[in-house]
């Protein structure tokens, strides 16, 4: 009886530990998916754009002000009285319109004499060139006939031009700033007529520093916009070989067109003048964050979704969002969350739909 009391309490102990060992087994098996989805649970969803980066021109904006392409005076070439004034101030003109006609007076009478002395003269020297030929008369009454001749065409030449000189007209086309003669007025030689401007293209002037002139360049491509008005394309025509002497800036044109006259000379304007092209990210100004000293910059993901904050640096800005340096060309940026994460946790990262660029 002994013994088998000894057998079944063996067996009783070999089953308790066995069924014991087979409990623990279970609730080891058990616990592990609960600590795996409550650690799962625990990881902060933040919003993740895979950046690439892109071309940027990096701009210098500038303030400057506009300027006619050409003005000029137009001046009296000749003395006489206004007889007609044939352009009123602000009228667009064509190269060639008359503005104002000065009398002709004895102006036309000088050039029908010049025409009949021209026709006298010309028969003179074709008779005198055949009787030389013929052996009846002498070289030299050939040459003063041949002289008087071409005195004769110098003369008539002057009076057309005496003629001509009684219109003043446009030499371009451009607007008839002013024009302080009047009918009856009396013009001296060199006296003041009209002004003219021509404002297509128009010109923008504006001066850049030591530190910028270097990377700009002739024919580079630039943006104008006036006060009020919008954004026009242009073109660098001009940047001075040598910096003003008081400011130590450089001079530097834009050219753009100005069609229908509707920007005026001596507006204020801004430029945005490329300077140099770098890779750099374009992102929303909220992607930005600050860290614990101030600086700027953004939150991006390792691989293994672990948060680092990157400083960045401003290099422009867009219609569209802002230009960004200072990161890899290839990035995982936290677009939504950033605020609530720090630089070495651990997220669950959720992609933008349709990313960003």
């Amino acid at each position: 009886m002994k013994s088998s009391y000894k057998v079944a309490l063996g067996l009783a102990v070999v089953s308790a530990l066995w069924l014991g060992s087979g409990l623990l087994g279970i609730g080891k098996a058990d616990d592990a998916p609960q600590a795996g989805a409550a650690e799962e649970r625990e990881l902060f969803a933040v919003r993740v754009a895979d950046m690439t980066a892109q071309p940027m021109v990096r701009e210098v904006i500038i303030n400057g002000r506009t300027l006619a392409n050409r003005t000029v005076d137009l001046r009296s070439e000749i003395r006489g009285r206004v007889e007609e004034v044939l352009a009123q101030r602000g009228a667009s003109l064509k190269a060639g319109d008359p503005v104002v006609r000065i009398a002709v007076e004895a102006r036309r009478a000088e050039l029908e004499e010049a025409r009949a002395n021209l026709n006298l003269r010309r028969i003179e020297f074709e008779a005198a060139q055949k009787l030389a030929e013929r052996g009846f008369n002498s070289e030299v009454r050939r040459a003063e006939a041949k002289a008087q001749f071409e005195a004769a065409q110098a003369r008539l030449r002057q009076a057309e031009l005496l003629m001509e000189k009684t219109t003043v007209s446009a030499p371009f086309d451009g607007i008839l700033d002013a024009r302080p003669t009047e009918i009856g007025d009396f013009l001296d030689v060199n006296d003041l007529v009209a002004t003219i401007v021509d404002l297509d293209p128009i010109r923008f002037v504006a001066f850049v520093t030591e530190r910028n002139v270097t990377e700009l360049r002739v024919g580079a491509p630039a943006k104008a916009r006036v006060f009020g008005g919008n954004e026009i394309e242009g073109t660098i025509t001009f940047i001075a070989a040598q910096a003003e002497q008081e400011a130590r800036t450089f001079r530097v044109e834009v050219e753009a067109p100005n069609p229908g006259y509707g920007i005026v000379a001596g507006l204020t304007a801004s430029l945005n003048l490329p300077v140099a092209e770098k890779l750099a990210h374009k992102i929303s100004p909220a992607v930005l964050t600050l860290d614990d000293k101030g600086a700027i910059g953004v939150k991006t993901l390792t691989p293994d979704d672990i948060v680092t904050f990157t400083p960045v640096q401003i290099m422009g800005s867009a219609p569209d969002g802002v230009w960004i340096g200072g990161l890899p060309d290839r990035v995982r940026l936290v677009v939504v969350g950033q605020e609530f994460i720090v630089a070495g946790q651990k997220v669950k990262p959720v992609p933008v739909d349709g990313g960003l660029s």
